[in-house]
């Protein structure tokens, strides 16, 4: 079945703050395939994704318990796998240091 390239990013815009194991599943399914989905996608996902950890995060930090933008904890755990499909090359280029030739 060959499903429009935008489904990838509005499946995961449904997903973000549900509380059920499907969330486990897309993110496996996101983490499985990320290398198979088109940049423009990936970067779509990304942004969504960093605006979910901000809200969430200021969500958390002012105890809200019913207003979570990535849902309960387990569901926020699998949304990080996928956090570090993209965070990881950044985060290995910091640690190189040193000056560019």
């Amino acid at each position: 079945m060959d499903l429009p390239e935008r489904f990838t990013h509005q499946a995961t815009r449904y997903m973000m703050g549900r509380q059920t194991g499907a969330v486990g599943e897309h993110c496996d399914w996101l983490v499985a395939n990320w290398a198979r989905i088109p940049e423009p996608e990936r970067r779509t996902i990304q942004r969504d994704l960093e605006e979910a950890f901000g809200r969430d995060d200021r969500a958390r930090q002012m105890g809200a318990k019913d207003c979570r933008w990535l849902g309960d904890d387990c569901d926020r755990q699998h949304w990080e796998r996928v956090r570090a499909l993209y965070a990881a090359p950044a985060a290995r280029a910091g640690k190189k240091g040193g000056r560019r030739k």
